[in-house]
This record gives C-alpha cells, sequence and structure tokens, in this order.
C-alpha cells in the first residue's frame, strides 16, 4: 500500500488536512522545548509552530515526557515547570496519529535512523507535508521522502 493511502488510516486526516492551514509533522525535539522552554529556544519554536495544524505520531506524547524527565533529574527543568508543559501538552490540538499503519515504511527506514524518528519521517511521507524538528542528523539521513526542516537553537 502506497505510503498516501497509508495515510488515510489516520482518523480522519483527510478531512482535517484540507480543513484549515497548513498541515506540518513536529517531532518531540521541537514540541518539548515549544512548551517546556521559556527562553529564546522555546519562543522560536513556539513561532514556528503558531498557525500551524500540527500532526505527530501518538508516540510524541511518551517522547516529549522523556525529555522532560532527563530535564528535571537533570535540574534543567523545575517539575513545576515539567508538570504546567504536560497539562500544555494534552490540551494542545495536535493530531496524534497511529504509527501502525507506517511500520512497514518505520522498518524500511532503519538502516539510517530509529524507529522513533522514522515514525515522524514516515507521516510525513504519508502526508505529503514537512517534518520540523530540532536534529540536524535527522534533516541529514539519507532515504527519507519528506521535506525536513530545522529548527537550531541559540545555545
Amino acid at each position: 500500500m502506497p505510503p498516501r493511502a497509508k495515510a488515510e488510516k489516520c482518523r480522519s486526516v483527510r478531512r482535517w488536512m484540507t480543513s484549515g492551514p497548513n498541515v506540518i509533522v513536529v517531532d518531540a525535539s521541537v514540541l518539548a522545548v515549544a512548551l517546556g522552554d521559556d527562553g529564546a529556544d522555546g519562543r522560536r519554536a513556539r513561532q514556528r509552530l503558531t498557525g500551524e495544524a500540527l500532526a505527530a505520531p501518538e508516540l510524541i506524547d511518551l517522547e516529549v515526557a522523556s525529555v522532560w524527565r532527563r530535564h528535571v533529574a537533570a535540574k534543567l527543568m523545575t517539575a513545576r515547570r515539567a508538570d504546567a508543559g504536560v497539562s500544555d501538552l494534552e490540551d494542545l490540538p495536535l493530531r496524534r496519529c497511529s504509527h501502525r499503519p507506517l511500520l512497514e515504511r518505520i522498518w524500511a527506514l532503519r538502516r539510517t535512523v530509529t524507529p522513533y524518528d522514522a515514525a515522524y519521517a514516515a507521516l510525513a511521507e504519508a502526508l505529503e507535508v514537512v517534518l520540523v524538528t530540532a536534529d540536524a542528523r535527522l534533516a541529514r539521513a539519507p532515504g527519507l521522502a519528506c521535506d525536513v526542516e530545522v529548527i537550531g537553537s541559540s545555545g
């Protein structure tokens, strides 16, 4: 089954894609900063995401929570700030798509990226939209069939 056809299985994604702003796939490296960083990097990420319809594989919630858990443990983020971020993540109008229809493509990318990163790329490919990431290594990975935009950090 072609990647675009597999995207049809993402609940109501076709109707949603044609009703409003541009759709982008956002990964955890951007979303964790957008929702959890009150500094320049967070502002930059929020500015890029503003006005866009956001889509991501369902695993994004777990990946963002994992980032914040590490940041709290390393005292890079307060537990209170992480709690607020979790609340914001729950309320975020983000289309969370199942990775199951994308498994074949995720597996096909195994030689160049992790399954987690491949899930974001496979979704962007299936939806024929840009993947927005802060991961320059992901953007350089060979074999991706989607445009990848890297949001850099100030630090």
